[in-house]
């Protein structure tokens, strides 16, 4: 049982990293491209705002199941935790 909990919190942990992450990698390979390809005028300011709403919406597509799952997970804690609290009354 502690593994399973150890686990969770990882992994959580992990998803959580891997959130931000996706957005500054987004940012940094829109700046990138804006310089170097000479994509967007060579405006590295539009290159940073369509990297980031690039991160946001891979963020929003690939994670956002995962991220309704933990929150469930968390809420059905909260109950087991009340009914709990209630028994021992």
């Amino acid at each position: 049982m502690p593994l399973q909990k150890l686990i969770g919190n990882i992994y959580s942990v992990f998803i959580e990293v891997i959130l931000w992450l996706i957005p500054i990698i987004g940012i940094t390979l829109g700046i990138i491209l804006a310089k170097e390809h000479h994509l967007f005028y060579e405006d590295t300011f539009i290159g940073f705002i369509v990297g980031l709403l690039a991160g946001i919406i891979l963020d929003i597509m690939w994670y956002g199941p995962m991220i309704v799952i933990m929150n469930i997970r968390s809420s059905l804690k909260n109950i087991e935790k009340s009914l709990k609290d209630i028994d021992n009354k």
